[in-house]
């Protein structure tokens, strides 16, 4: 959605906000991690870009250790474990459903060929897997309330968490639906046929907390509809929902994360992530309402502006010569991770990642916009504005990366396409305009099965202090029996080992059972991983 020209009449006044802030804490804008400009040039009008922030970054860390926590008000630190434990059939599908305004094709699309997903899960030894499947939105609300259709934030000028979020009483400096699973009836849906008390589907082996089919479930709760805010927070929302943004999950979402499953995320979104960091007031419509503000227009191209960088620099608000006819095309659009405008891209992966002791336990796959072509052009402005010196200043925006033949659209998602990346073969971007998403279900749906099929270890499994032997336990699900490690039955199955392999759905390792009649693993594996960083000899870990 676009928030250019939807802002309310209400004001809560912000204008005095870096002023107040930097009395309490001593310091200048800078140091406060604002995204302001100053003035520019008396002869132009124009802004020029300050000094960065220093202090609203989380340090990340390399991405298998612990991360370092910011300043207060920013989440404490978090360390992975190292203690592997994956039941194989064990799924959790969380679905991030972008519900801003121009989404109800997208979402109309989704929930056509959801039954699709389901049957590729299905269409395998064993059936469908242990699945739970909640759904949450992108919304999670945007500054003072003078935005239409974002609720204010809980402390916009500080960040430092205040008390409940969403109603879940977990602490949280955002507001919107909170992170929280969307379980009512949507649409014209009247009854989800969800169980009382459920906030998620589930279904395992065959034992469910719904009645009727669990597609017509699904098609009931993710119809969400586009009265949420436009400025997308979809990165906020997933950690928010999984408690990992250094809060309790809300308590609507407990039990959905089963530490031995495989944690599968889909974004179905039309705009990129504009999470914005804590105490950075991006969204401010009070003194900043022109283009010669700190900020720019009250609009989405903020996001663009302090999110990305272009050919090495931010793509720029101003149109050559004031032409509002203008258009600028930029290439090797990346996040602007560096200056610590919005939340990190890397520090969201870590986050995420850090619920697993493995990279191969998560997958995060996103049907959104390409990330090019990436083309700002400029329109009147919604309120006058002769700021920039001129009779009328432009006001930039994006233009849409991509057009699907109903009409919807998308723009360049460039943060959620590096969030994807960093998954490698367990990221998976999926362009929201190539028609019937279908196809695109398809695949994510097999990205899952190869996981069932075959889970993959990608760390160094670590060996029983001073022998050979992978330091791991196997058990066979459908009798609760342990398997014996194949070193100790001389490869005599059935038993266990572990193989590098052979698919490039895999970089690392799999649990290979042999002389199994079953064609179908149901297994619990259970190992200890090497800590990066560390060396252990005795364990095997360099």
């Amino acid at each position: 959605m676009t928030v250019e020209g939807s802002v309310r009449s209400l004001r809560v006044g912000l204008g005095g906000m870096l002023v107040a802030a930097a009395a309490v804490c001593g310091c200048g804008p800078a140091s406060l991690g604002n995204p302001y400009q100053d003035a520019g040039p008396p002869d132009t009008g124009q802004p020029d870009f300050i000094s960065p922030p220093t202090d609203v970054r989380f340090d990340a860390g390399p991405a298998d250790t612990q991360i370092d926590s910011g300043p207060i008000g920013q989440p404490p630190d978090i360390v992975r474990s190292n203690h592997y434990l994956a039941s194989n059939r064990n799924v959790d599908l969380l679905f991030l459903v972008d519900d801003s305004s121009s989404m109800r094709l997208s979402q109309d699309n989704l929930r056509r060929n959801f039954p699709v997903l389901m049957q590729t899960l299905k269409n395998q030894a064993g059936g469908l897997p242990n699945v739970h499947i909640a759904v949450i939105s992108s919304d999670m609300g945007a500054g003072d309330g003078s935005v239409a259709s974002c609720t204010p934030t809980s402390d916009q000028t500080s960040g430092i968490p205040t008390g409940a979020a969403g109603g879940s009483g977990s602490g949280s400096y955002l507001n919107g639906k909170g992170g929280i699973f969307q379980y009512a009836p949507q649409g014209t849906c009247t009854s989800t046929g969800l169980l009382p008390g459920a906030t998620f589907i589930s279904d395992i082996g065959g034992v469910k907390n719904y009645t009727g089919n669990l597609e017509d479930v699904f098609t009931c709760i993710a119809a969400l509809g586009e009265s949420g805010c436009g400025f997308e927070h979809q990165f906020a929302a997933i950690t928010r929902a999984l408690g990992v943004d250094g809060f309790s999950a809300p308590a609507e979402n407990a039990g959905f994360l089963r530490p031995d499953a495989f944690l599968a995320i889909v974004m179905i979104t039309n705009e990129d992530d504009c999470s914005a960091a804590p105490g950075v007031p991006l969204y401010d419509t009070s003194a900043n309402t022109n283009i010669a503000s700190q900020l720019g227009p009250p609009a989405n191209f903020r996001c663009n502006e302090f999110g990305h960088i272009c050919n090495g620099t931010h793509p720029s608000r101003s149109a050559p010569n004031n032409d509002v006819s203008a258009m600028v095309t930029y290439a090797d659009c990346t996040s602007n991770d560096a200056e610590g405008y919005l939340l990190s891209v890397k520090e969201t992966v870590n986050r995420v990642r850090a619920l697993k002791a493995d990279d191969g336990q998560v997958m995060v796959a996103a049907i959104t916009g390409p990330r090019a072509p990436y083309v700002v052009q400029w329109k009147s402005p919604s309120t006058s504005d002769t700021s920039c010196g001129a009779a009328s200043c432009p006001w930039p925006m994006i233009e849409h990366s991509c057009t699907a033949s109903d009409g919807s659209f998308a723009d360049p998602a460039v943060r959620i396409g590096e969030m994807v990346d960093q998954f490698g073969s367990n990221g998976r971007m999926i362009s929201i305009c190539d028609g019937e998403f279908g196809n695109a279900l398809t695949e994510i749906g097999g990205d899952v099965l190869n996981y069932v099929s075959a889970p993959c270890i990608k760390g160094r499994v670590a060996k029983q202090s001073g022998t050979t032997s992978d330091d791991c336990t196997v058990t066979d699900n459908a009798t609760g029996q342990t398997i014996p490690n194949c070193d100790a039955t001389g490869l005599v199955g059935p038993c266990w080992r572990l193989q590098a392999s052979s698919t490039t759905a895999c970089t690392g390792s799999t649990v290979e059972i042999l002389g199994s009649a079953s064609s179908a693993q149901d297994l619990t594996v259970d190992c200890q991983l090497c800590t990066p960083g560390l060396t252990a000899p005795s364990r095997g870990c360099p």
